[in-house]
C-alpha cells in the first residue's frame, strides 16, 4: 500500500500553526500533515533576530528531526517567503512547493520607518501606561511592527521586511503552484503574477472573491487546487 504524501504548512506573520486546523480537518485522511510554529509565534520561542535563511534552516532541521522525506511545502504570506527561501537553499528535500499569498517580493520599507520613528519619540515622552493609548489615538498601533513586543521579533521584522527574493526566485527548480486570492489586500495579486513569472514553469491559480487568507475564505476551492497539483505527474 502506497504511503501518504506529507504536507508541511508554514503560517504567516502574526499567525501560528492553529490557523491551519480547519484546513487540516479536510486533508488529514489523504495526507500526513505537519504545521510547525515558526520561531517567535505560537509556542515557538525566538532566541535571536532571524532572517529568511534562519527560518528556512529551521524548517530544514524540522524535516530532519522528524524524518520527513520529500514533503510538499505550503507556505502562506510570510510562511510563503520562508518556503521560497527553503526551495532556493534546500530544493533536494522538497517534492513540490505551493506559495499562497506569499510575501516573497518586497518593495520600499518606508511605511515601517514612518511608523517606527514617531513611535520611539512618543515612548520617550509619555509614561508607560499611557503610551499604548497615545499610539492608538494617532493610528500608529495598526501595523504588524507596532504590535510586536518581543525585541528579537521586532528586529526580525525589520530584517525580513527588507528581504526581496525576486532575484533568487528563478533559482527555484521544484514544481511550484502559486495560489492567490483575487481580493488579497495585504499582498496584492500583482505580486502573485510576478512570482509566477519569475519561478520557472510555475503555475498561478487565482481564487475568486477570496482575500489574503484564501484557504479560510474559500477552503473547498483551495483544497481542490492543491490536490489537483499534488497528484499531477507532470507538475
Amino acid at each position: 500500500m502506497e504511503s501518504k504524501k506529507t504536507i508541511i504548512f508554514l503560517h504567516g506573520w502574526g499567525n501560528s500553526s492553529e490557523v491551519f486546523i480547519p484546513l487540516s480537518y479536510y486533508l488529514k485522511n489523504d495526507f500526513c500533515i505537519y504545521a510547525p510554529d515558526l520561531p517567535g509565534f505560537g509556542r515557538a520561542h525566538i532566541e535571536k533576530p532571524m532572517g529568511l535563511k534562519d527560518y528556512a534552516d529551521f524548517v530544514y532541521k524540522f524535516t530532519k528531526d522528524n524524518q520527513i522525506e520529500n514533503p510538499i511545502i505550503i507556505g502562506h504570506s510570510f510562511g510563503g517567503a520562508v518556503a521560497a527561501k527553503l526551495a532556493i537553499l534546500h530544493s533536494k528535500i522538497i517534492s513540490k512547493l505551493i506559495l499562497v499569498g506569499a510575501s516573497a517580493i518586497r518593495e520600499s520599507n518606508f511605511k515601517i520607518k514612518f511608523i517606527e520613528r514617531p513611535a520611539k519619540i512618543i515612548k520617550k515622552i509619555f509614561p508607560k501606561k499611557i503610551y499604548p493609548f497615545i499610539l492608538k489615538f494617532l493610528g500608529l498601533n495598526n501595523s504588524d511592527y507596532a504590535r510586536i513586543e518581543n525585541p528579537y521579533l521586532k528586529e526580525t521584522f525589520k530584517i525580513v521586511i527588507k528581504e526581496n527574493l525576486a532575484p533568487e526566485l528563478p533559482l527555484i527548480k521544484v514544481p511550484t503552484l502559486v495560489i492567490w486570492g483575487e481580493k488579497d489586500a495585504e499582498t496584492p495579486l500583482k505580486y502573485g503574477r510576478l512570482i509566477t513569472q519569475l519561478i520557472p514553469n510555475a503555475k498561478l491559480e487565482i481564487i475568486k472573491s477570496a482575500g489574503h487568507h484564501v484557504f479560510l475564505d474559500k477552503p473547498l476551492e483551495f483544497i481542490y487546487e492543491i490536490k489537483k497539483f499534488i497528484v499531477s505527474p507532470t507538475a
